[in-house]
């Protein structure tokens, strides 16, 4: 399905992130894998399937930087001009009760989980338009925390920052128009995330491969756009 296609993957070193990209790779894509961690990217970007006689690669970003005004933004806008996939994974957990979190945790929080999303889309999207004939997509992952009933104390914030991650999704997918499609992801608490090993919850857990399946499931859909996709 992804026979000549590129995608970049962020929080592509380990979890929901990695898992999405061997799904992706596994059917024909060419990854780069975007993460903070050296040492982790290059073992994860290894494990990647090649079967297709793709070149994977990975990129070390630490995404908190592109929020600051005067961060040079060109190499990894360079970098996404060759990707017509854009998966928005990364993001930090938080499991703290307000009161005792420190603006500064705060402040990483919204601009890991929502800015950084908002600044990669921005660099990409204008390459994705005049590449439109190629369907270009745009995926966020986001959680059942931002949307549903489910609520668990300390993860105020999280929650916040992944309900802004809807409110963007909707309103840009409207906004380009299908020219770049545009959706998001709503698992469910994974164990094998920060957010899954973090809480004590009666919340049922999503498997990881069904939320790699799901991700794939999402891109390959031509006719979804605009879409809060709720797995759980």
């Amino acid at each position: 399905m992804f026979k000549g296609q590129s995608a970049l993957v962020t929080g592509g070193s380990r979890g929901i992130g990695l898992a999405i990209a061997n799904k992706l790779a596994s059917q024909g894509a060419s990854i780069t894998l975007l993460a903070r961690n050296e040492t982790l990217l290059s073992q994860s970007v290894k494990q990647l399937p090649s079967a297709y006689n793709q070149q994977h690669s990975f990129q070390v970003v630490d995404l908190l930087q592109l929020v600051n005004p005067g961060y040079d933004h060109s190499r990894l806008q360079e970098s996404l001009k060759s990707h017509m996939i854009l998966v928005n994974c990364a993001g930090i957990t938080t499991h703290t009760l307000l009161h005792r979190m420190s603006q500064q945790q705060i402040t990483d929080t919204i601009n890991l989980n929502l800015t950084a999303p908002i600044i990669l889309s921005q660099l990409c999207i204008k390459h994705m338009i005049r590449q439109h004939k190629r369907n270009p997509s745009i995926l966020n992952i986001a959680s059942v925390l931002s949307l549903t009933e489910h609520v668990l104390p300390g993860t105020a914030v999280y929650a916040a920052s992944k309900a802004g991650l809807l409110g963007f999704t909707k309103s840009l997918s409207s906004e380009l128009r299908g020219r770049v499609r545009v959706n998001a992801l709503l698992p469910g608490l994974v164990k094998e995330t920060d957010m899954g090993n973090a809480v004590d919850s009666d919340l049922k857990t999503v498997p990881l491969e069904e939320v790699a399946n799901k991700a794939v499931e999402i891109l390959c859909s031509l006719s979804m756009n605009g879409e809060c996709v709720v797995l759980e």
